[in-house]
């Protein structure tokens, strides 16, 4: 016969190991910020290259965009706003988010004009082309 001891203070810490559920690193659930890298589409047309990344619940004040040395940086940084203090979690995995992404920009943008603005969790970018990068057309005339 063997003698088994239970500890309630660690019944929980049992009943909620998700770890070997989802073979996840142990170290992952004591992560203060998790970092993740927003999957985007980049698309062109006559005048613009247009950069839509994904960032969801993120808003315009968690997001900062720099171009400097023709390198666009986008950042994220989100906190969730509950107070902790009042809730008792087991598991917290959403508490904070964050995120850097950057592209090297082609010579052709012009950056002085790069804009963006967020909706419903899509970050879009616009970059412009230089104004003597775009096609011209040039019209034929006839002598008659």
């Amino acid at each position: 016969m063997s003698l088994v001891t239970w500890h309630p203070e660690t019944a929980l810490d049992n009943f909620f190991d998700t770890d070997s559920f989802f073979n996840v690193k142990p170290n992952r659930w004591y992560t203060e910020t998790e970092t993740v890298v927003p999957r985007v589409n980049i698309t062109e047309n006559e005048n613009f290259f247009h950069l839509e990344a994904e960032t969801p619940g993120m808003k315009d004040k968690d997001i900062n965009i720099e171009v400097h040395n023709g390198v666009l940086t986008i950042k994220g940084n989100k906190e969730n706003e509950s107070d902790n203090k009042k809730e008792n979690y087991h598991i917290r995995e959403f508490d904070k988010q964050s995120f850097e992404r950057s592209f090297k920009l082609s010579d052709r943008i012009d950056t002085g004009k790069v804009a963006a603005k967020i909706d419903n969790g899509v970050l879009r970018v616009d970059l412009p082309k230089h104004e003597q990068i775009k096609p011209q057309k040039i019209e034929v005339q006839s002598d008659s």
